[in-house]
């Protein structure tokens, strides 16, 4: 089986030099150099060279450094210099890598190499560069060092392989149990099945620390002989199981938005309402919670939360749930808190046919009879016709008001009326509240109506006054 182990497994971390001559592109001035070397019968002819070329600048004395070291190449390796351009140099590279004396291998430039490289002359002279000849190569062996790490382990029952980079490497079993971590642990509160034939892959190590997470959450529930912790935006599963001398931990998670996972959905909220604690869940989980449970269930724990606390969200949800047929069952105090959240006509209807004995204010009530005329009760269906008659009476009595006001000869003689403080008034009025605003009384509420009525009154009263002293100055003119 695989599985991943905390293990101390001992470490050498090594380095070494390794020394070869090679060649690199000659610079100018040892270029002109080798030349004067080359084409000169004598040191002293070579020198006599240097000093008639540089006199006694800075040049002289590097000139002639330079023919030093280059009159003591070879043959061979000057023509390098004056056919190629190359320049013969010893070179020093420097490189760390890792010894694992349990495992009998290195690990250099993150590749498993079997046995220990410091005893393998041939792999450091594979390091030297085509145009290099090796020279020596020098180790430096540090102490071992031991350090907890996390590893992934085949166990069976013929072998044990660590795996080091990506070579699963043997190790016996006793060099196995001696460095392998192991923590003393007290399974005695966990009521779950413990595993010992252990299958498929993906089994951890458990610690004491994962042990104490499964223990002591808040929220949980066995099933098929496993543990099923409960948290804000999933659920996990815990298997434990007893091989080889150690517990180990295979867990799997579950979010809630994912629909394959309705089952534990559901599961999650009949443990959540028997405890009492689903109101200390965050909103939004509850909400993947809901849509992923049945439709009864999603109304009793709407039901459930909105008694407790005011969520728009959840109100919103309860509104989809009515208009696919639940419009039963719903507690009185969640529907005041749905009142509070609707959006739109479609949910005061909706709300109606829940509860239709709220306190609807008429403005609703003639929304309601708009959208569904067959929905309202008696006592509402009584006050939306009272509405509806009210309205007619005080259109019908504008209307009557309007017409004496507008009638044209009533209007001709006031205009040939000596001014005073009424006509002037009437005639004001008129044009403010009647012809310039137009006002088109089919398309006002009762409310409405009922302010333009009392205008109209007043405007009828002062027109029946000025009239009056109409009529008197005709009179007195007969």
């Amino acid at each position: 089986m695989k599985v991943t182990v905390n293990l101390n497994l001992p470490k050498m971390f090594n380095s070494f030099e390794v020394r070869y001559h090679t060649f690199e592109k000659v610079s100018y001035d040892k270029y002109l150099i080798a030349s004067v070397v080359k084409n000169s019968e004598s040191k002293n002819e070579a020198l006599q060279f240097i000093d008639d070329l540089t006199g006694k600048g800075s040049l002289n004395n590097h000139f002639k450094k330079i023919y030093e070291e280059i009159s003591y190449l070879p043959e061979e390796e000057l023509m390098k210099v004056l056919k190629y351009s190359e320049y013969p140099v010893q070179r020093i590279d420097k490189y760390k890598y890792i010894y694992i004396p349990l495992l009998d291998v290195s690990i250099f430039n993150h590749k498993v190499i079997q046995g220990n490289i410091a005893n393998d002359e041939m792999f450091t002279r594979l390091l030297v560069n085509k145009n290099g000849t090796y020279i020596e190569s020098i180790y430096h062996q540090s102490d071992s060092v031991t350090n907890k790490d996390i590893y992934e382990v085949l166990l069976e029952e013929e072998y044990i392989k660590i795996l080091i980079e990506d070579v699963y490497c043997e190790i016996n079993d006793n060099d196995f149990q001696r460095i392998v971590y192991k923590e003393s642990m007290d399974l005695s509160l966990y009521n779950g099945e413990t595993y010992t034939n252990l299958k498929n892959s993906g089994w951890f190590q458990l610690t004491n620390s994962t042990l104490n997470n499964i223990l002591n959450a808040q929220d949980y529930y066995y099933e098929n002989g496993n543990h099923f912790g409960i948290y804000n935006n999933y659920v996990r599963e815990s298997k434990i199981g007893y091989s080889w001398g150690l517990y180990w931990i295979n867990e799997s998670t579950f979010y809630y938005d994912s629909p394959k996972n309705n089952e534990i959905c559901e599961k999650v909220a009949h443990v959540l309402l028997e405890s009492g604690r689903i109101n200390e869940f965050k909103t939004k989980s509850m909400i993947n919670i809901i849509n992923n449970t049945n439709r009864d269930l999603q109304q009793r724990l709407i039901n459930y939360i909105l008694q407790r606390k005011n969520s728009k969200e959840l109100a919103l949800i309860a509104f989809i749930l009515i208009d696919k047929g639940y419009e039963k069952g719903w507690d009185l105090e969640v529907t005041n808190t749905l009142y509070r959240f609707k959006e739109n006509d479609k949910h005061l209807v909706a709300l109606y046919k829940v509860n239709a004995y709220m306190n609807y204010t008429i403005e609703e009530i003639l929304k309601i009879y708009k959208y569904n005329k067959k929905i309202l009760n008696d006592t509402d269906l009584k006050k939306v016709h009272e509405y509806e008659n009210s309205i007619l009476q005080i259109r019908d009595s504008i209307k009557i008001k309007i017409g004496d006001i507008m009638s044209s000869t009533t209007r001709e003689d006031i205009k040939s009326m000596k001014l005073n403080e009424n006509n002037i008034k009437l005639k004001k009025m008129i044009n403010e509240k009647i012809a310039h605003n137009k006002k088109d009384i089919q398309k006002m509420d009762l409310e409405q109506l009922k302010q333009y009525a009392e205008t109209v009154d007043q405007m009828h009263k002062l027109y029946l006054k000025v009239n009056h002293e109409l009529q008197n100055s005709k009179e007195n003119e007969n």
